[in-house]
């Protein structure tokens, strides 16, 4: 049993018992003194309400049956000016009814008269430890509350910073990559092999640049601004995609699979950059196979989701790496193997939670990835 003893220099929790039986107030107001805490007392929930110590009064203590209000209000009232402090109901007439009252009113314990002082003590520790915890997770979730506040604001500096530094990289970028191709088409003809091929790795590096400069952009972009989400097919916008991702392979070596899909709610240009992206990556990885084969299907995710599944026969990836896909500049496989800057999939999750749904990725080395985006249906 806790008890807070009278002789520590730090003054104990501040109890403010309300109850019209003087008798019974004096009794547990010497009782409660001798265990160290410090007790007021009123009569009347008038007298509580404007008594000066109520701000600082840790614990209420209150009988059922008070004159002006019952103790129910009180603690309601009381509780409304002052959220941190705890509450006990006292009663004489107990019920089941009055207990639920008493409980959803904002009471933390019940006690029926007559009680032993020692039942007290223990319901009065126990309610302190409630308002301990209550005024702890109170504190946390102002805490989290700032800390999350904080964040979006280092968030919006990072991306107002990322998308201006994009902005004045490009300009460079693109003269140099232009001299470079000019001098390449000029006298190309004329210089040695190794020559001519370090002026192609230029102007490849060039492009490369210039395309991580524009996917910095986007990413950077997609953090800001109001998003306006409106019923949209997707069955149509996976057919476009398939057409714009244009597969180098002929036909009969790249089979790409679109089964029935739903009416989800989206923006149009934003879903399309997701599944086109997705389409590329499928297609791209799939090629060291013998033959490309890309399904993208749907299945339900409760009342209100959809899934929807792009999956390859490619590559894969080692599954422990898959947090890693959705990262900026993250590369699962080398430069040299897949073209790309490691953007695209950064920009789908970014935009795929925009939309407010998830992406997650699964894979088995050398045999195929699997993409699963959740969306909200229409």
């Amino acid at each position: 049993m806790i008890k807070y003893n009278e002789n520590d220099q730090k003054p104990g929790p501040r109890l403010l018992i309300v109850d019209d039986e003087d008798l019974l107030v004096r009794t547990l107001q010497t009782f409660l003194r001798t265990r160290g805490y410090e007790v007021d007392v009123s009569s009347t929930p008038a007298q509580a309400l404007d008594h000066p110590a109520l701000a600082q009064t840790d614990l209420l203590i209150a009988d059922l049956q008070l004159p002006q209000m019952d103790g129910i209000e009180l603690i309601g009232r009381a509780q409304a000016r002052h959220p941190d402090m705890s509450a006990i109901l006292m009663t004489g007439h107990a019920t089941i009814d009055s207990a639920v009252k008493a409980l959803r009113g904002g009471a933390v314990d019940y006690l029926q008269k007559p009680f032993a002082l020692s039942a007290l003590e223990a319901v009065v520790v126990r309610a302190l430890q409630v308002q301990k915890l209550q005024r702890a997770n109170r504190e946390l979730q102002a805490t989290l509350v700032q800390r999350n506040a904080e964040l979006t604001t280092v968030n919006q500096d990072l991306d107002a910073f990322a998308a201006r530094l994009a902005h004045d990289l490009r300009g460079p970028i693109n003269n140099v990559r232009g001299i470079v191709a000019f001098l390449r088409e000029e006298i190309g003809a004329e210089l040695e092999t190794d020559v001519r091929e370090l002026l192609e790795r230029a102007v490849r590096s060039g492009d490369q640049s210039l395309r991580m400069v524009s996917d910095l952009l986007d990413f950077a972009r997609l953090g800001h601004g109001h998003l306006r989400l409106v019923p949209l097919p997707l069955e149509p916008l996976l057919i476009r995609c398939v057409e714009a991702a244009a597969p180098k392979r002929p036909a009969e070596l790249c089979r790409i699979e679109i089964g029935p899909l739903p009416t989800v709610l989206g923006h149009e240009g934003l879903l399309f950059q997701v599944f086109l992206s997705l389409l590329d990556n499928a297609i791209k990885y799939s090629e060291p196979k013998p033959k490309t084969c890309v399904s993208v299907f749907s299945q339900p995710r409760g009342e209100s989701l959809i899934d929807v599944v792009v999956s390859d026969n490619g590559v894969g990836f080692e599954p422990m790496h898959s947090d890693l896909l959705f990262r900026p500049f993250q590369r699962l496989h080398p430069r040299s193997e897949f073209s790309g800057a490691g953007m695209g999939l950064a920009n789908v999750k970014r935009i795929v939670e925009r939309h407010g749904g998830q992406v997650v990725a699964s894979a088995t080395p050398g045999e195929g990835a699997t993409i699963t985006v959740t969306l909200q249906r229409a």
